[in-house]
């Protein structure tokens, strides 16, 4: 039964079809638009063929094209790390998160404080601590946005920070004296955090450049959210025990722990296994993506946090297993909230299948 309008919607669903749109522990399928006002439906449906989800998007006409060339107005939270420039030659604008820096000091990345500036604190072994953007300061965003163009936010997701609760309490609040604003409001929790929520925020500029339609961005974050995983090593075991978010693997002794992301394709984070060498790290990455992506080519970024040997040896480990161009898979540094909570030494991949 569609959520949204209450009408019931049959399908039929084979075997082979429910295993081939397998990634991890659910498929995805999309059932054709429906109702008044019109609207698609986004059904998620796990091994044993029972709905886990149901969500619907509404089928919208573009509205006229804005001062900048675009149908929407774009915002992703400061943990994409899209940088200033980035962003200003793009059409997004970031929505800053503090850097608080030996309990005491707080700095707005990234316009008070750089990523290479907070390797340089990490290294001096200062405290830092990558705090939750306020729903106050989204009520300010939001607020001061000075057209009618719909908007769409893309934040961190939910099982690692506030900020997406806190954009919703945002649009509540603005709901009760401007409706017509909070209507407009598109918040997606990307389930991601670095160069997945970068991806998501720079491909739905890409789309609405192309002329797409406000529900085929939306499709394309719901299918990126959903499907793509995350796969990290801490090396830096001490520097975990105080992260807000890694904080609870830190119990986990001996060796150093691999870490999966968004394993269930619901934003689930758990350990993998603690590895005691980087060959046996390697070999456990290629296990889970096996595992999670069966025969798919994928398509990502390697991350790390000064480690980038590291780095490409595990581009070429994965070169030579999956046999993939190097183009698939580009190598840049972790983003902010993972170097703060993850330490120095961080070695990852996120990746999503190639379509």
């Amino acid at each position: 039964m569609c959520p949204l309008c209450g009408e019931t919607s049959t399908f039929d669903l084979d075997d082979n079809e429910l295993l081939n749109n397998m990634q991890g522990d659910l498929a995805t399928f999309t059932l054709d638009s429906h109702g008044d006002p019109p609207h698609i439906l986004f059904v998620y449906i796990d091994k044993q063929k029972k709905i886990r989800g149901t969500y619907p998007f509404l089928v919208k006409q573009s509205a006229p094209l804005g001062k900048s060339g675009l149908n929407y107005n774009h915002f992703v939270d400061a943990t994409s790390d899209i940088t200033a420039e980035e962003a200003e030659s793009s059409g997004i604008k970031i929505i800053p998160y503090d850097v608080q820096i030996n309990g005491k000091a707080k700095k707005s990345y990234p316009f008070e404080i750089s990523l290479p500036e907070i390797f340089g604190l990490l290294i001096q072994n200062r405290k830092l601590d990558s705090l939750p953007i306020q729903t106050e300061k989204f009520v300010e965003t939001f607020t001061s946005i000075d057209n009618e163009l719909p908007i769409i936010v893309n934040t961190i997701s939910s099982q690692i920070s506030k900020n997406y609760k806190n954009a919703l309490k945002a649009k509540k609040i603005i709901g009760k004296r401007d409706p017509q604003l909070a209507n407009r409001l598109n918040i997606v929790d990307s389930l991601a955090a670095g160069s997945i929520l970068k991806t998501m925020a720079k491909r739905s500029v890409e789309m609405d450049r192309k002329g797409r339609e406000l529900q085929e961005i939306m499709m394309y974050s719901e299918w990126l959210r959903h499907y793509h995983r995350t796969y990290f090593i801490v090396h830096d075991t001490d520097k975990i025990r105080g992260s807000n978010f890694l904080g609870r693997f830190s119990g986990i002794m001996g060796g150093k722990p691999l870490i999966a992301c968004n394993v269930d394709g619901m934003g689930k984070i758990e350990p993998s296994k603690n590895v005691q060498t980087f060959k046996e790290g390697l070999g456990e990455i290629g296990r889970l993506i096996r595992k999670d992506f069966v025969k798919r080519k994928f398509t990502g970024t390697i991350f790390h946090a000064l480690s980038e040997q590291n780095a490409y040896r595990l581009l070429e480990y994965l070169r030579i297993m999956f046999k993939i161009d190097k183009e698939e898979l580009q190598i840049e540094s972790c983003c902010s909230t993972i170097g703060i909570n993850g330490g120095l030494g961080v070695l990852g991949l996120s990746i999503y299948p190639k379509i």
